[in-house]
This record gives structure tokens, C-alpha cells and sequence, in this order.
């Protein structure tokens, strides 16, 4: 019954890149306090989406992964990434036979993670004797997203633009695989905007 609905309705899925920024987490000052570079809160963002069309009801999910900016210092460069996944649920406020606009809301799972490397040269006994130091530190927890999502049909194929913002609840971080204790505190507010490519379709179920 479902997979009629489905066909009846409309679906599809596409590839979304573009720009995201955060807000720093706490431990951006742990790692400037231990006298490494702060990564950035601003980077590229690149996942994927796919929804099905019950009527009105837009239904699906997606995941995406953000590289931020790094920072660097004579003797260390760090790197920041923030990663997740989501199942959504969205309700179409316009649609005609080319054009698609609909909210989402949506719940999943996500992480932050930092890497700090050490730049040190030195002949290959040296360094294995004493390697550079590699520190990544991570946490993760439930993530809430919302969006915003304009789509434009030429046939199957589909153009868009999509902005929205989710928010990471982490909970405890581990270093180098380590779990800590009196860890920083504090949840990582996500915000970005995208253009999508994808392919599907959608019928006047959805109008």
C-alpha cells in the first residue's frame, strides 16, 4: 500500500554542497589553552538527501559531513569536522509541475571531532624513536535539524537551494580513543547553506 502511495505521490534525492558555519565549542579554548591553533568555524559542507511524497507529507532523511577550516602555527595544525545523520519529516507549502517547497524537521545522531598534528622533520629513525604528536579528540550525541528546502524540475532532474540549522547535544569527549573525565561542556549550534543536484519526481498529489 505504501509503495503505491509512493509512486502515486512522487519521490526523490539528491547531493547537497555548500557552506556551513558553527558555533566554537568549548573545547576550542582547551586547545588553545594547551598552546595548539584553534580550528576554524566556518567550512565546506557535502551529504546527501531522499524523500518520499505522500500527498503533502514529505517524508525521508539524509547526512552530511562538514570539513571546517583549519589553523595552523610554526609547529602544529589542527582540523575540525562535524558530521551527522537525520531522519526528517516535512510538509510541501508550494509545488506546480517544476517547483517544490517544502520545511523539514529532523532528529538523528552526530559528531565533532578535532585533529591536532604536530609538523616535525627529522630522519626516519629519529622520528620513529620520537614521532610527531597526533591528537584527536571527539565527541558525539543526538542531533535536531531543521530546513528550508526550494527544488526546480527539467524532467527528472532536479536544481535547488536549501538553508537550515541543526544542533549537536555531545556528551563526553575522548582523546586518542581515551575516554576523559572533566571535559568541556556545552552543545555546537550548526547553520549552512547549500545548492542540491539530484533526480526524481512529483505528482499532483503533492499541489
Amino acid at each position: 500500500m505504501i509503495t503505491v502511495l509512493v509512486a502515486l505521490a512522487g519521490g526523490f534525492g539528491y547531493w547537497i554542497g555548500g557552506y556551513a558555519q558553527i558555533q566554537p565549542p568549548a573545547a576550542y579554548d582547551n586547545i588553545k589553552g594547551a598552546g595548539y591553533p584553534q580550528p576554524g568555524s566556518s567550512g565546506l559542507l557535502s551529504g546527501g538527501e531522499g524523500y518520499a511524497l505522500i500527498g503533502k507529507l514529505v517524508i525521508g532523511g539524509g547526512g552530511f559531513g562538514i570539513g571546517l577550516f583549519g589553523g595552523t602555527s610554526p609547529d602544529y595544525n589542527s582540523s575540525a569536522g562535524v558530521s551527522g545523520g537525520y531522519f526528517s519529516l516535512g510538509y510541501v507549502l508550494f509545488a506546480n509541475d517544476n517547483m517544490l517547497l517544502f520545511p523539514t524537521v529532523g532528529m538523528g545522531g552526530g559528531g565533532l571531532e578535532i585533529i591536532v598534528n604536530q609538523s616535525k622533520g627529522g630522519s626516519f629513525d629519529d622520528l620513529l624513536r620520537d614521532p610527531p604528536t597526533r591528537i584527536r579528540t571527539s565527541s558525539g550525541g543526538i542531533f535536531f535539524k531543521g530546513g528550508l528546502t526550494f527544488l526546480y524540475r527539467y524532467s527528472f532532474i532536479l536544481l535547488g537551494i536549501t538553508g537550515g540549522g541543526g544542533y549537536l547535544l555531545t556528551s563526553g569527549w575522548d582523546i586518542n580513543g581515551n575516554e576523559t573525565t572533566n571535559y568541556p561542556q556545552g552543545n555546537t549550534p550548526v547553520f549552512w547553506i547549500a545548492v542540491s543536484l539530484g533526480g526524481g519526481w512529483w505528482g499532483n498529489k503533492a499541489e
